[in-house]
């Protein structure tokens, strides 16, 4: 869950880092809200209210650990190559509001298969070697774990996709390698 004094301040740091490169029109943010995070960054006031009020040093450390991860992805810029990938993923994902869903006009639901976007998409980035890089993809999913085995998590931590970029990184990378891995839904 993105928020515009956080992107102010990012873009600010970027631009003064690198004139002319990083600019608010060429670089965009994906997040995903989740329920087991640190609160207290937004702007807007009603998410404020769940955290008593907006807290600097937890918009001071995304603002710092984004930059970071762009400072050391653009110190290991090298050509490469992008490649994309489609498929369908079924039992992956529900439709959290399937009354709410069938409140929608009938040609409206008429124009696909499921009441959830069962489609994947990834782009792929390898290095001139065929080595993954990266990946960033595209999947309808609530981003968050609420509950295992009917216990209420109430830790703070990473959201699936988090997970999925940690996995990816871990079975790709040594640990002095670098990569730049997002996921968005």
């Amino acid at each position: 869950m993105g928020d515009t004094g956080v992107r102010r301040s990012i873009i600010s740091q970027l631009e003064t880092l690198y004139s002319g490169i990083y600019t608010a029109t060429n670089v965009a943010f994906v997040g995903t809200h989740q329920h087991a995070g640190v609160g207290g960054y937004l702007e807007n006031l009603l998410p404020q209210v769940t955290s008593l009020g907006y807290v600097k040093e937890t918009a001071d450390a995304i603002v710092a650990g984004t930059v970071l991860a762009v400072k050391r992805a653009h110190a290991n810029l090298a050509p490469g190559k992008l490649s994309v990938g489609n498929t369908t993923i079924l039992d992956a994902n529900i439709n959290r509001s399937p009354t709410a869903y069938l409140a929608n006009p009938v040609l409206e639901r008429g124009k696909y298969q499921y009441d959830q976007d069962k489609e994947m998409t990834v782009l792929r980035f390898d290095d001139e070697n065929g080595n993954a890089r990266g990946l960033l993809s595209f999947f309808a999913v609530h981003g968050t774990s609420l509950y295992e085995l009917e216990q209420n998590n109430t830790l703070v931590s990473t959201d699936n996709k988090g997970m999925a970029a940690y996995l990816f990184e871990s079975s790709v990378f040594t640990q002095n390698s670098k990569s730049f891995c997002v996921t968005d839904a």
